[in-house]
C-alpha cells in the first residue's frame, strides 16, 4: 500500500462517520496575514452541506478570526493512519448537540478530498550517509517568494533527518541565525538532481548543539494538508522517508 493514498467517496464518508462516532480530536490549520495557526477541534456533524466542526479554541492568543470563504485544513488519526483534507468555511454559527446544548461552529464545504497518510511517515528517520540533502531557509516563509521577492537572507544546512511532521538541520556554520520559537520559514530542500525540491513553510521549534558544537535547527512542516500543492508535497517527503528507512532497514541487514 502506497504511504500516502487518496480515498474514495466511499472510504471518505466511513472515515467522516467514524471520526464523528469516535469524537475523534482533529487539528485544523489556517494561513491568515501571513502567520500560521495550528488550532484543536472535533468534527460535529455531516449533512449534505458540509461539516459541521466545533468553533476551536486558540492555544495561543492572539489566535485567528475565522470568517466565510476562509479556506482550513484539517486532520485527525484514525488506528494506523492520519487522514487530511482541506474543505472552505462557508458559515460561522451556532451547532444544536443531541442533548440539546447549542455550541459555536463552523460549516465548511463538502470535502472534495481525503489523503490517508500511513503513521510510519510521521517516524523520523536519519538521512543515509551516502546522501547529502541541502536545506536552504530564509525568514517570511513562502510568502516572500510569492510576492516576487528574493529573501534578503538565507541559511544553508544539511539535513540530518526527516518525515512528514518536519526536519533537522545541521548549519554549515557556526552563525546562526536569530529565530525565536515559532518563527515561520520558507524551506526549500534538494533531494537530489533526479528529484523536484521540495518548497515550503516550516515553523521553527527547537536549537540545540552536537558533541562539536554544531548547531542544529529543528523545524517543523506547515499547511501541508491545506492545499492540492501541499498534498503533493507531503506525498513526496512521504517517498523520501520510505526510501531512507529502507535504506536503514537494509543496512542494518548488511551489518548483521
Amino acid at each position: 500500500m502506497p504511504i500516502v493514498q487518496r480515498l474514495g467517496k466511499n472510504q471518505m464518508a466511513e472515515c467522516l462517520a467514524e471520526a464523528i462516532a469516535r469524537q475523534t480530536p482533529v487539528t485544523l490549520t489556517c494561513r491568515q496575514e501571513g502567520r500560521w495557526h495550528t488550532l484543536r477541534t472535533r468534527i460535529l456533524s455531516k449533512d449534505e452541506r458540509g461539516l459541521w466542526v466545533a468553533h476551536p479554541q486558540c492555544q495561543s492568543p492572539p489566535g485567528p478570526q475565522i470568517r466565510e470563504g476562509m479556506e482550513v485544513g484539517l486532520s485527525f488519526k484514525l488506528k494506523h493512519h492520519k487522514h487530511i483534507l482541506n474543505a472552505v468555511v462557508e458559515a460561522v454559527g451556532q451547532f444544536g448537540l443531541p442533548d440539546g446544548q447549542q455550541v459555536q461552529a463552523l460549516r465548511t464545504s463538502v470535502p472534495q478530498r481525503m489523503q490517508r497518510v500511513q503513521r510510519r511517515a510521521y517516524q523520523r528517520v536519519q538521512v543515509p550517509r551516502n546522501r547529502s540533502v541541502l536545506a536552504t531557509f530564509w525568514h517570511g516563509g513562502l510568502a516572500v517568494l510569492e510576492s516576487g521577492r528574493e529573501p534578503p537572507l538565507t541559511w544553508e544546512g544539511w539535513l540530518t533527518n526527516i518525515s512528514a511532521g518536519g526536519f533537522q538541520v545541521r548549519l554549515m556554520t557556526r552563525g546562526a541565525p536569530e529565530l525565536e520559537v515559532g518563527d515561520l520559514v520558507g524551506v526549500r530542500i534538494d533531494l537530489g538532481q533526479d528529484y523536484e525540491p521540495l518548497v515550503c513553510d516550516a515553523q521553527f521549534r527547537q536549537q540545540v548543539l552536537d558533541e562539536g558544537g554544531v548547531r542544529l535547527q529543528g523545524f517543523q512542516f506547515l499547511g501541508l494538508n491545506e492545499s492540492r500543492r501541499g498534498q503533493n508535497v507531503l506525498r513526496r517527503i512521504g517517498r523520501a522517508v520510505i526510501q531512507f528507512q529502507r535504506y536503514a532497514e537494509s543496512h542494518r541487514s548488511s551489518v548483521a
